[in-house]
């Protein structure tokens, strides 16, 4: 940044405008960066592919492919929470926006708050944070008011939903609506074997960061997450190929 401001307020000749528009550092855990200042033309990555990977609740797991039968699970809407879990098969990198879709109800109240982390696990499942701040982090993070889950279909793309915020829609106890949730954009590196997890609650868990976020929730009695069948509950990730396939490069 002082390269930045030397170039444009001393309108200094340094060599500014030969830096990459995008550069990005991958994490991997605690401190430690895959990648650190690598050179990208735009953001998100022209050579994203988006994969979704399909909650089911009958396991509490995820997977590649759609899930056929419906299950359900439920959590006390103060206290409680699910996750789900993926296994990655191979070494993995997630850069830019992921989304959540979920079937959602509220089993005996006419609203619900929902906060996600999406969080990297070991090979054994042990919790694989990054560093910030000199704290662990809790996870890449995700929340929605259900009463406000109508989107903005200017701004909304098939990556990013974004809300509208122009009108309530309150539940009938036990009604299913599904619900677009926003990932805030990230960059993060699996190796073979590590999990993701999808963590949902009705609060912001938030152990050991140094961040006492507050939100006044609108929760009463259990939520209810829907999946499989006709309920597609899904995590849609940002998955980047390496910049340079087989045959790519042309040695003359």
């Amino acid at each position: 940044m002082e390269r930045f401001f030397d170039r444009y307020l001393k309108l200094e000749r340094n060599g500014w405008e030969l830096t990459p528009r995008v550069r990005i550092e991958v994490q991997d855990v605690y401190e430690f960066n895959y990648m650190t200042n690598r050179a990208e033309d735009s953001f998100p990555l022209k050579r994203t592919k988006y994969e979704k990977l399909y909650l089911n609740a009958a396991n509490m797991t995820m997977q590649n492919t759609p899930v056929e039968n419906e299950a359900s699970v439920s959590y006390d809407s103060k206290t409680g929470e699910v996750t789900f879990d993926y296994r990655f098969e191979e070494d993995t990198e997630i850069t830019g926006y992921m989304k959540l879709r979920l079937y959602v109800a509220a089993e005996s109240y006419n609203d619900m708050d929902l906060f996600i982390n999406v969080q990297k696990l070991s090979t054994t499942k042990e919790f694989l944070p990054i560093t910030l701040f000199g704290e662990p982090h809790p996870g890449v993070w995700g929340k929605m008011r259900v009463s406000r889950r109508k989107l903005d279909e200017k701004l909304s793309t098939d990556y990013n939903p974004v809300q509208a915020h122009t009108c309530d829609e309150k539940l009938e106890p036990g009604q299913i609506v599904p619900v677009d949730i926003e990932i805030v954009p990230t960059s993060r590196f699996w190796h073979k074997g590590q999990y993701i997890r999808v963590q949902i609650s009705g609060r912001y868990i938030r152990e050991d960061w140094f961040e006492p976020l507050i939100w006044d929730t609108d929760n009463h009695g259990n939520h209810l997450i829907y999946t499989g069948g006709q309920y597609e509950s899904f995590l849609q990730i940002p998955v980047i190929p390496p910049k340079f396939q087989d045959g790519d490069i042309i040695i003359r």
